[in-house]
C-alpha cells in the first residue's frame, strides 16, 4: 500500500509562505498531529544540534516554530537529543570531529553556540538517553542482525515524537534521514556503538590491570574494579553498555570488533525497527527538511557545499516513504557544480541522476573515505531503503502530494 508524503517546496514569496514558521506547522497539521495532541501532552522534537565546527545542522528557528505550534495545541514542547559515541573530550584529551557530543554537558554547550537553548527554543533541551548516555532500555526485537536494541531510556516520558530531520548524505549510509534519525538518534550512546560495530565487546581478563586505568576511572557505574589478583573483574549486572571503557583502554584489551558498510546500515534500521516497536508507530510523526543537502552527515566537524538546490519539507507517518520520496526528489534535482558533486568524473552533469551513487563513500575494503574522483557508481544509499521496507518500517511506494499554501489558505 502507498503511504501518503505531504511536500512542501522550499520556494518562498513572502512571509505568508514561510519554510519555518509556516509551512513546518502546516506539515504536521497535513499528517493528523493537531488532532491527536490533547493539553498537557508532551511532545518530544527529536533533531540533531549539529556537531562542534559543523555549520549545516538544520537552523534553530525552524524547531522554534514547531515547539510553538505543539503549545497552540495545549501541548508542552521539548527539544531533544541524544549523546554521541566515546568518551568526552576532558577526559580523553583527543580533538576528533565527534568531540563535543559524548555527554549532555559538553552536547548541550554545543548545542548553545549553535543556537539552542531554552530561550531560544521556548522548550528545555535534554540528552534522550540521559546525561551520560546510559538511560537506556533493551527492547527485543526480530530484526536482520539484532534480537536487542538499546532504546534511549527517556523516550518512555513523552506522549508523541516529532522527528524534525535535516535531510542530507552520510559516507557509511548513503543519506541520513528518518531512518537514522531514528535508529541512530534515539538510541543510547551504546546504540550507537552497536549499530556500527555489531554487538561483541570483550574484555582480556589476563591483561595488567594497569592498561584498564582509566577505564575504572571513567565507567559511570562501577561495573568494572580491581580483582584480589589484580586482574579486571566485570559485573555484568551493572553494565549499561555505554563503551567509553573501550574508548580509554590501552593496547586495545577491549575488544568490540567491526562491522561492514552493509552490516552498520542494516544494524542501524534494526535499531530504528526497536525504537518504533518500543514506542509506538502511530505516536511519531516525520518530517525531513531537505534543506542545505551536503554529502556530509550533521554528526560530522565538516560542512560542504550543498550539491542540490533546497528542496523543502516532506512530511509523512512512515520513515521510509518520506526518506525515498527525498531521494527521489534530490536525484531528480540538477547538481551544484560548485560541491563536491562537480568534482567528480565520468558522470554527466547536465541532466538530473542518482546523486546519491556517486557521493562520496567508505571504502568497504579499506574503510578509508573515498571521494570518488572517477565516479564509480555505488548503490550503498538503497540498503537502508530496503531493509527498512523488508523489516516492516514503511512502504518505498508512496503518493507525493505537494501542498500549496495559498489554494489552502483560500479553502
Amino acid at each position: 500500500m502507498k503511504s501518503d508524503v505531504y511536500y512542501f517546496t522550499a520556494r518562498t514569496n513572502n512571509h505568508e509562505e514561510s519554510l519555518s514558521k509556516v509551512k513546518g506547522p502546516l506539515a504536521l497539521e497535513n499528517i493528523g498531529f493537531n488532532s491527536k495532541v490533547n493539553n498537557g501532552d508532551k511532545v518530544v522534537i527529536k533533531t540533531h544540534f549539529g556537531a562542534l565546527e559543523n555549520v549545516r545542522y538544520l537552523r534553530p528557528c525552524y524547531i522554534r516554530f514547531l515547539c510553538d505550534h505543539v503549545k497552540t495545541l495545549g501541548g508542552v514542547p521539548y527539544v531533544a537529543e541524544s549523546c554521541g559515541w566515546g568518551a568526552p573530550e576532558e577526559i580523553t584529551g583527543i580533538h576528533t570531529e565527534y568531540s563535543g557530543r559524548a555527554g549532555e554537558e559538553e552536547y548541550l554547550e554545543v548545542a548553545k553556540m549553535h543556537g539552542f537553548t531554552e530561550d531560544t527554543m521556548g522548550a528545555k533541551l535534554l540528552m534522550l538517553d540521559g546525561r551520560v548516555g546510559i538511560n537506556n532500555i533493551k527492547h527485543s526485537i526480530n530484526g536482520k542482525r539484532f534480537n536487542e536494541v538499546l532504546v534511549a531510556g527517556r523516550l518512555k516520558e513523552f506522549d508523541h515524537m516529532v522527528l524534525a530531520t535535516h535531510f542530507k548524505g552520510h559516507a557509511g549510509a548513503g543519506f541520513g534521514g528518518a531512518l537514522k534519525n531514528l535508529g541512530i538518534g534515539c538510541v543510547s550512546k551504546g546504540g550507537k556503538v552497536q549499530a556500527h560495530m555489531g554487538k561483541k565487546f570483550e574484555f582480556d581478563f589476563n591483561a595488567p590491570i594497569s592498561d584498564y586505568e582509566t577505564c575504572l576511572k571513567i565507567c559511570p557505574t562501577n561495573a568494572l574494579r580491581e580483582g584480589p589478583d589484580g586482574k579486571l573483574i566485570r559485573d555484568e549486572k551493572k553494565c549499561r553498555y555505554c563503551y567509553m571503557c573501550k574508548s580509554v583502554c590501552k593496547n586495545n584489551v577491549i575488544d568490540t570488533g567491526s562491522s561492514t558498510q552493509e552490516e552498520f546500515i542494516i544494524q542501524m534500521v534494526d535499531n530504528a525497527a526497536g525504537v518504533v516497536d518500543y514506542y509506538g508507530k502511530n505516536k511519531i510523526y516525520y518530517l525531513n527538511y531537505v534543506i542545505d543537502v551536503t554529502w556530509q552527515c550533521d554528526c560530522t566537524g565538516g560542512s560542504d557545499v550543498p550539491f542540490v538546490s533546497d528542496i523543502g519539507i516532506l512530511s509523512s507517518l512512515d520513515p521510509v516513504a518520506v526518506d525515498q520520496s527525498a531521494v527521489d526528489l534530490i536525484h531528480l534535482s540538477f547538481m551544484n557544480p560548485h560541491s563536491i558533486l562537480g568534482d567528480i568524473g565520468n558522470i554527466s552533469k547536465e541532466k538530473p541522476n542518482e546523486w546519491f551513487s556517486y557521493t562520496p563513500r567508505f571504502d568497504p575494503e579499506t574503510h578509508e573515505l573515498d571521494l570518488n574522483s572517477n565516479g564509480k557508481e555505488s548503490k550503498h544509499w538503497e540498503v537502508q531503503l530496503r531493509a527498512a521496507e523488508d523489516i516492516g518500517l514503511g512502504s518505498r511506494d508512496y503518493n507525493l502530494i505537494e501542498v500549496n499554501i495559498e489554494s489552502k489558505k483560500k479553502n
